[in-house]
């Protein structure tokens, strides 16, 4: 059955692979942001032209509502990664006009695009994996987190109290063509023979490739099981550098790299470490599991790198 699916933050990186998805399902898609998408995400060659709008604005947003008459909503529209509280502010704004306009329309689901960042540096006393029921804190200084947070807290609010259903998603470090950060940027210096220093965002990171993440919201969406609020999104092991150097040598074997850092490792690296995501959640209710680890995800990212290199270059 065809589904109608309007996708907030269609023009970003999570956006842009499920409005593709989803379009190749043949679904009707509604792509809305506030930005156009990037050159390199251009690539992938979605056919749905994007409405640019604010989604913050009720009056517009419940208007567009009304005429397309949206099925589902996938919200992964989010403002750029300032720590800054202006984000707070965007998000409650965002997720009130979501979950009003599906509350009012009687939509089947709101699928929310969080984070597994929302776990802060949870450690475990025993070393165990993180389970969507360990505590989430809400760090004063690391505004990004909190707004993930207070933007679950709203969906839960809304399905407890005026039954809509509403489902999050918490991904761990998700990677793949048209990323304008961390491996997929790296990489991408490193092919157009640019100095190259991948990182991964913490010691041990269950990275996710962004196909995998992009399944898990299909199944999300559009499964006709009772949902639990929010499902932990990543692998099902962690990986080092180590790991990830062997897998860029095996991809890339001609390119010159050293292994660098994240930009901002003293502000966000207590925030990231912690341990590894349980996913047994989504295995059991949403019938979904990784398929695409490490080596065969940089070895996908690295041909379609190679591939669009002449689109790519500045």
């Amino acid at each position: 059955m065809t589904s109608i699916v309007l996708i907030t933050g269609a023009n970003g990186f999570i956006g842009s692979h499920t409005t593709l998805l989803m379009e190749s399902l043949g679904h009707k898609v509604i792509p809305v942001d506030a930005v156009p998408r990037s050159a390199d995400l251009s690539l992938l060659r979605i056919k749905a032209p994007s409405l640019l709008m604010d989604v913050t604005d009720a009056a517009a947003f419940r208007k567009l509502c009304e005429q397309e008459k949206p099925t589902h909503i996938f919200h992964a529209a989010h403002p750029p990664r300032n720590e800054d509280p202006s984000v707070l502010n965007f998000c409650y704004h965002a997720m009130t006009n979501i979950l009003e306009a599906a509350e009012a329309l009687k939509m089947q689901r709101v699928v929310y695009s969080s984070s597994a960042s929302i776990y802060g540096q949870l450690k475990k006393p025993d070393h165990g994996l993180v389970r969507e029921e360990d505590p989430v804190t809400i760090y004063p200084t690391y505004f990004y987190r909190a707004a993930k947070t207070v933007s679950e807290w709203m969906g839960d609010f809304y399905k407890e109290k005026h039954g809509v259903s509403f489902v999050a998603l918490r991904y761990s470090s998700v990677y793949g063509p048209g990323l304008y950060r961390s491996i997929p940027w790296e990489l991408k210096k490193g092919v157009l023979g640019q100095p190259c220093r991948p990182f991964l965002t913490r010691p041990l990171d269950d990275l996710i490739y962004v196909d995998d993440v992009v399944d898990a919201i299909r199944r999300a969406l559009f499964t006709d099981k009772a949902l639990s609020r929010a499902y932990n999104i990543g692998l099902d092991k962690a990986y080092t550098n180590e790991d990830l150097i062997r897998a860029i040598r095996k991809a890339l074997p001609d390119l010159t790299f050293e292994m660098g850092q994240h930009p901002n490792a003293a502000e966000v690296g207590p925030h990231r470490n912690r341990d590894p995501l349980d996913i047994s959640l989504a295995k059991r209710e949403l019938g979904w599991a990784p398929q695409i680890y490490l080596e065969e995800g940089i070895a996908r990212l690295a041909s379609w790198l190679k591939e669009h290199a002449q689109q790519l270059r500045p």
